[in-house]
Protein backbone atom coordinates (compact mmCIF):
# COMPACT_ATOMS: atom_id res chain seq x y z
CA UNK A 1 0.00 0.00 0.00
CA UNK A 2 1.54 3.14 -0.76
CA UNK A 3 0.80 6.44 1.30
CA UNK A 4 -1.02 8.47 -1.54
CA UNK A 5 -3.12 5.58 -1.86
CA UNK A 6 -4.72 6.78 1.86
CA UNK A 7 -4.83 10.05 1.06
CA UNK A 8 -7.75 10.52 -1.18
CA UNK A 9 -10.53 10.74 1.49
CA UNK A 10 -11.01 10.78 5.39
CA UNK A 11 -12.42 7.42 5.51
CA UNK A 12 -11.16 5.88 9.08
CA UNK A 13 -10.32 2.44 7.26
CA UNK A 14 -8.07 4.65 5.22
CA UNK A 15 -6.18 5.73 8.41
CA UNK A 16 -6.33 2.26 9.68
CA UNK A 17 -4.75 1.02 6.78
CA UNK A 18 -2.10 3.47 7.21
CA UNK A 19 -1.68 2.02 10.65
CA UNK A 20 -1.50 -1.35 9.29
CA UNK A 21 1.60 -0.05 6.54
CA UNK A 22 4.04 1.15 9.82
CA UNK A 23 3.13 -1.83 11.57
CA UNK A 24 4.15 -4.03 8.81
CA UNK A 25 7.25 -1.93 8.16
CA UNK A 26 8.62 -2.09 11.69
CA UNK A 27 8.12 -5.77 11.11
CA UNK A 28 10.19 -5.94 8.08
CA UNK A 29 12.84 -3.46 9.90
CA UNK A 30 12.74 -5.79 13.56
CA UNK A 31 11.52 -2.54 14.97
CA UNK A 32 9.28 -1.95 17.94
CA UNK A 33 5.76 -2.25 17.38
CA UNK A 34 5.10 1.48 18.06
CA UNK A 35 5.13 4.96 17.11
CA UNK A 36 5.15 8.16 18.99
CA UNK A 37 2.24 10.02 19.53
CA UNK A 38 3.43 13.47 18.06
CA UNK A 39 4.21 11.53 15.10
CA UNK A 40 1.33 9.77 14.73
CA UNK A 41 -1.10 12.88 15.30
CA UNK A 42 1.67 14.62 12.57
CA UNK A 43 0.72 11.59 10.16
CA UNK A 44 -3.04 11.38 10.03
CA UNK A 45 -3.63 15.20 10.59
CA UNK A 46 -0.89 15.48 6.90
CA UNK A 47 -3.47 13.40 5.60
CA UNK A 48 -6.45 15.31 6.62
CA UNK A 49 -7.67 13.55 9.85
CA UNK A 50 -8.72 15.97 12.37
CA UNK A 51 -6.28 13.88 14.90
CA UNK A 52 -4.59 16.33 17.77
CA UNK A 53 -3.29 15.90 21.65
CA UNK A 54 -6.50 16.41 23.16
CA UNK A 55 -8.98 13.91 20.79
CA UNK A 56 -6.06 11.14 20.43
CA UNK A 57 -6.96 8.67 22.91
CA UNK A 58 -10.87 8.50 21.77
CA UNK A 59 -9.35 8.23 18.33
CA UNK A 60 -7.09 5.48 19.15
CA UNK A 61 -9.66 3.82 21.36
CA UNK A 62 -12.54 3.74 18.97
CA UNK A 63 -13.43 1.26 15.29
CA UNK A 64 -11.55 0.86 13.41
CA UNK A 65 -8.18 1.82 14.88
CA UNK A 66 -9.20 0.29 18.01
CA UNK A 67 -8.47 -3.42 15.88
CA UNK A 68 -4.91 -2.29 15.41
CA UNK A 69 -3.35 -0.42 18.36
CA UNK A 70 -3.37 -0.45 21.86
CA UNK A 71 -4.99 1.99 24.30
CA UNK A 72 -2.67 5.00 24.74
CA UNK A 73 -1.08 4.04 27.98
CA UNK A 74 -1.78 6.91 30.65
CA UNK A 75 1.69 6.18 32.04
CA UNK A 76 3.49 6.57 28.62
CA UNK A 77 1.57 9.22 26.51
CA UNK A 78 3.73 9.63 24.02
CA UNK A 79 3.55 6.16 22.78
CA UNK A 80 1.36 3.93 20.29
CA UNK A 81 1.93 0.95 20.25
CA UNK A 82 0.51 -1.66 17.59
CA UNK A 83 -1.79 -4.85 18.74
CA UNK A 84 0.52 -8.17 18.68
CA UNK A 85 3.39 -5.70 20.34
CA UNK A 86 5.11 -8.25 22.71
CA UNK A 87 7.08 -5.42 25.26
CA UNK A 88 8.83 -8.02 27.25
CA UNK A 89 12.28 -9.62 26.15
CA UNK A 90 11.53 -12.01 22.62
CA UNK A 91 14.99 -12.97 21.34
CA UNK A 92 17.55 -15.40 23.51
CA UNK A 93 20.98 -13.59 24.00
CA UNK A 94 23.47 -14.47 21.49
CA UNK A 95 25.98 -15.72 24.57
CA UNK A 96 22.99 -18.15 25.75
CA UNK A 97 22.72 -19.52 22.12
CA UNK A 98 26.31 -19.92 21.39
CA UNK A 99 26.17 -21.85 24.56
CA UNK A 100 23.10 -23.86 23.66
CA UNK A 101 24.32 -24.64 20.20
CA UNK A 102 27.87 -25.81 21.49
CA UNK A 103 27.14 -28.17 24.23
CA UNK A 104 24.98 -29.79 21.80
CA UNK A 105 27.56 -29.83 19.42
CA UNK A 106 29.43 -31.34 22.01
CA UNK A 107 27.08 -33.60 22.67
CA UNK A 108 26.63 -34.77 19.41
CA UNK A 109 30.49 -35.37 18.77
CA UNK A 110 30.79 -37.56 21.88
CA UNK A 111 27.59 -40.00 20.40
CA UNK A 112 28.84 -43.62 19.29
CA UNK A 113 26.64 -43.36 15.81
CA UNK A 114 27.20 -47.21 14.92
CA UNK A 115 27.84 -45.89 11.43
Amino acid sequence: MRINEVENSLDPNKLMGLVNFLSGRANDENAQKQISTDAFISTARSLGFPVNQQNIVSVVSQPPLDSVLEPIDSNNPGVIMYKGANTGATQMPVNKAQDIVAAAAKQAAGKDRGV
